[in-house]
Parts: structure tokens; sequence; C-alpha cells
């Protein structure tokens, strides 16, 4: 007779997983205890080698991938932790798990297309969108004729889900739902993670880069997803027996894709449809205020216990010129050591900052992202104006085609962050986009930066200015550097795209490690929303990690709950 132990290591709580230790409280011949502590879910047994084989078996097949898995093993134990009480999993979304999708996805299987399909594993059939209560598979059939004689057909849902052969009229990266995941190799360039999390349980979106010259995918990025329920999964098997390979799709309401950081996921936002805390921190240290709100997200302490759920109101305590220091306290509450650190704040919604906290944990603001002229006349205007005018000169008579592109830019606001300096330099770069938006343009300096082969290139200068308060950047010093590099040698913009993002890279790794010699850092968060940008995560993680520890408060989002759970450690006084 043998004791072990099954342990699922987890970022964030799974209910899922909750659900199934507590479906294993049933098992006919073993006694079996089950717990949740600091992070992992276990599965305690005590039986005959043959019957725990049977039990690793079953537990394998059921306890499918999270997005928010870390770690799994199997120990030998010589007493328990466990105990046969449930475990809360009244959150589980899930509609379908590995022992009924085959049931009613498989086109070969008897039940195919029964949606209200019961499951003794999952219960998945009970929590069917209210939508979808109803829809039988020739409801369903119908809805994939319409889509191939449209071209665009809508599945029912709290808002209308468009589905659509040919891209969609919308701002922002398009979004595919795949219908045949066995073709995606062919179609984009993936890495292990990216698989994983697709094939996940939570089903999320990641952002990925379609091969060199698809002949149909021609935008840099997009947004990629499986089916997430069983409606969604049945029209994407009737549409894959039609050659079907993906389709366009767009709704209100639908996350945004997931962040490989540290390897591990993140999300950026965390949004919910009902009163449903966002997130439940336990034993939180105790903060300096009860209360705090940023960007609709109330964050509230009580009792060692931080919750955050979503106001109808969008008020906001703390200023932007906040989110870096609330992000800083966010990221460090995992160590409950927020003493000589950092963070390197990079958003698209708030400015971007750099805060350091010394040993008597006084913030200061040592870098701030200017905010950039919207208009392209006025961004050229500054560079004329600069000690880059000859470049400028140069740059104007040399490519003039893109000179008018620069003129014609109107980037939204807000422009104090990474994502509009990327877009003035698609343009210098002359890189190709179906629009001038802001997101189009950045997306396609991402993508020229994905596709460069290797790690070498030139070293794009980003000089810093002293302000009164902060340091701020030279960005007219910085595009001039690009000019220059464009106009020496116009082959490769893989290569002057990717040099963008390592050469912000080195120079952060600088920027910190002058700070350590003057106040000791011990530590650097990582926040915002900038960092869904893989290429710039990874070489900061490469340049600056060897010397830092790099940490991300996975728990929260890296954007969003997060900065409400820092303003509540903010020594400043309530309005």
């Amino acid at each position: 007779m043998k004791n072990i132990r099954f342990e699922f290591t987890c970022s964030r709580q799974v209910p899922l997983y909750a659900h199934l230790c507590n479906q294993y409280l049933n098992h006919d011949q073993l006694d079996i205890t089950v717990g949740y502590q600091k992070q992992v879910y276990f599965i305690e047994a005590l039986g005959e080698l043959k019957q725990l084989e049977s039990l690793a078996d079953a537990i394998a097949q059921d306890f499918l991938i999270s997005v928010w898995l870390t770690d799994s093993r199997i120990s030998l134990i010589d007493s328990r932790m466990g105990s046969h009480q449930l475990l809360p999993d009244a959150k589980v979304e899930q509609e379908f798990c590995q022992q009924c999708l085959p049931k009613f996805g498989d086109n070969q299987s008897p039940l195919f297309g029964d949606i209200s399909l019961k499951c003794d594993c999952c219960h998945g059939a009970s929590r069917l969108h209210k939508a979808h209560l109803g829809l039988s598979y020739t409801d369903l059939v119908s809805i994939a004729e319409t889509l191939l004689r449209d071209g665009a057909a809508q599945l029912p849902n709290k808002t209308p889900i468009t589905l659509s052969l040919s891209p969609l009229s919308h701002t922002g990266r398009d979004k595919l739902l795949i219908c045949n995941p066995n073709t995606l190799n062919a179609q984009f360039h993936l890495k292990d993670h990216h698989i994983l999390a697709l094939s996940s349980i939570e089903k999320p979106l990641i952002t990925a880069r379609p091969v060199n010259e698809h002949p149909k995918l021609d935008a840099p990025l997009y947004d990629l997803c499986f089916a997430y329920n069983r409606a969604m999964v049945v029209l994407c098997e009737i549409l894959r027996l039609k050659g079907i390979d993906w389709l366009y799709f767009h709704g209100d309401n639908l996350s945004k894709p997931m962040v490989w950081i540290q390897s591990a996921w993140s999300t950026i936002s965390s949004e919910t449809d009902n009163n449903e805390p966002l997130v439940v921190l336990d034993n939180a240290p105790e903060p300096l205020h009860d209360e705090a709100s940023f960007n609709g997200i109330v964050a509230r302490w009580k009792k060692g216990l931080i919750s955050c759920t979503q106001s109808d109101v969008d008020g906001t305590d703390d200023k932007r010129s906040d989110a870096g220091l609330c992000a800083l306290h966010a990221g460090n509450l995992e160590s409950g050591q927020g003493k000589n650190s950092a963070v390197i704040y990079f958003s698209q919604e708030q400015t971007g900052q750099i805060v350091t906290l010394d040993r008597a944990q006084n913030a200061e603001l040592f870098f701030s992202l200017p905010t950039l002229p919207s208009i392209g006349y006025d961004i050229y205007h500054h560079l004329e104006q600069s000690p880059q005018r000859d470049v400028v000169n140069k740059f104007k008579q040399k490519y003039p085609d893109d000179y008018l592109r620069l003129l014609d830019l109107n980037l939204a606001s807000p422009t104090d962050n990474l994502q509009s300096l990327w877009a003035i330099a698609a343009v210098i770069l002359g890189i190709p986009t179906k629009t001038l938006t802001k997101d189009a343009l950045s997306d396609a300096l991402i993508g020229c930066a994905m596709a460069h082969r290797g790690s070498n290139s030139p070293r794009i200068d980003y000089p810093l200015t002293k302000g009164e308060a902060h340091r701020s950047l030279n960005w007219c010093k910085t595009l001039g550097s690009l000019i220059s590099f464009r106009l020496a040698d116009d082959r490769d913009s893989y290569k002057l795209a990717f040099g963008m993002q390592d050469s912000l890279a080195d120079f952060l790794a600088n920027w910190i490690e002058h700070q350590d010699l003057n106040i000791g850092i011990s530590s650097v968060v990582l926040a915002g929303s900038e960092f869904a940008n893989e290429v710039l995560t990874q070489r900061l993680s490469l340049r600056l990690g060897n010397n830092f520890p790099l940490k991300i408060n996975h728990k929260l989002d890296l954007d969003g709950n997060n900065l409400a759970v820092g303003g509540l450690y903010l020594k400043k006084r309530r309005q």
C-alpha cells in the first residue's frame, strides 16, 4: 500500500480543477482526500499499485491543460494534508471537457450536434448561454449554410457574434476563430506555449504572425482562438468538413489576448458579465486605504482579503501619472517586498513610466514617456526644428511617398506610449499597412520585428532628457537615428524594426543599472499592456534578467485590476 499525492500548481485559481477534485471524492474503491494550498490543487490516495496506476491514468485524462498551470507532479507522501471537504468551484465557466467533447463535437459520433448533452464530469450543459438553449444541430447547420452562401452570419449570444469569411470592417486587430487546428502550423508562426494556450480549457485569444506571403492573411498580426463554447465547437466542425480552416469573428465584450511574459501567461485586463469579483487575494498585507478605484475597477480590502469588482461608474481616484506606482505596489504584493524595487510600466492607455522605491519605500519617478504630437505635420515640424533636420530633409527627398504618409498621420490619443512611437517608426521605415491608424502601424512594426532572423541589429539611440521632476525621451533624436540607418541601408526593414525593440531593451537595462548604483534595486516589476509585444518582452528579459530578478504578479492583470489594487497602497489622501 502506498500513499501518493497528485499536485497541480497554478498561477491563478482554476475552478474546473476544484470541480474535478470534488468529483474524485466520490471514488468507489479508494479513500481520497483533496485540497488547495499555496496555489496548488492536490488529490491524495492510499492504495495498491494497480489501483493507483488506474487512478493516475484517469486523472491524466481528466485534468486537461489550463492556461494557468505552471507545474504538475506525483509524489509519495507519509501523511495527508487534504480532507473530504468540497473545494469551492462556483465560478466554473467551461461548457465541455474531454469526456463530452468527442460525443457532441465529433462528426463521427451519433450524438454529434447535441449541445444540450449532459456530462457527469463537467456538467457543462448546465452552463449553456441562454441564447444557445434550444439550438439544435439543424439550427447550427443553417447558420453554417448562411455563412457559406452570404459570406457572413451571426451566432446568437448576449451580443451576437458576427462570423465572416472575409475581414470585418471594424477598428483594431482581426480576430480569427480556428475551425481546423490541423492547419495551424501551415498558417502561422507558433511556438509550443501558443499551442498549449489555444488547446487549454480556457480557450483564450493569443496573438500570432501569419507565415510570410500567405495568400489570404496579409495583416502583420492576428488574434486567434479555438471554439470556446459548445455551439461554436459544432459550428466549427461543420465548417471544417466544408474545407473552412478559419473564420473572422467579432463581438462586444470579447476578452483581450493573453500575454506570454516570464515563461507564463498573464491577462492584460479582466472582465466579467456579473457582480462576481474579478480577483480575490488572500493574506494581503494591510494597505493604507480600504478602497481604491482605477478605470472602472474598484479594489477593496477587508480582514486580509483584497477583492476587485467592476463599477458602473468609471471613476478613478488615481491620476494617470500614478499608474506606474500603482503597478509597482501590485507587482510587489506576492513577495511582500516593496523596498529597493522598480517598475517598468508601459501601457497603451496610461503614461509609460519607470518608478522606483528606495529602502525607505519612498517613491521616485525616474522616467516618463513624452506626449508625442498626434498630427503628422506637427511630428515633421518638430523633427525639422531639431538637430536632426539634415537627415529629415534627406528622408523627405529620398522617400517622398513615406514623407507624405508621415504628413497624413493622425494618431488617436493618448500618445505618451510606445505604441505611438512604433506607429511613427513604421511610417519612417516605409512598412506598408492597409490604414494609417496607430493600431495598424504599431502591429506592422512589431510584425516586422518578429520576422527578423537572428539577434543582431543596429543600435537605435534612446537619449534621455532631464526635466525639472524626471527624465523623458528625446524622441526626435530617436527617430533621427532610425532615419539615418534607413538612409544608410534600405534593404532590411525587419532588422531596423527589431533594432527599435532591442535597443530600447538595452537602454532600459542601462537605466535600471544606473538606478541600482544610486538606491539599490533588488527586483524589477514588469507591467502594462505594451508587454503584449513579445519581441520587447523577450529582449528585455535577456538584457535585464541577467542582472535583476524580473517580477510579474500573475494573480493580477498586467494593466487592469492591478492598478486598482496598487492604489490601496499609495501614500496619499483620498479625495
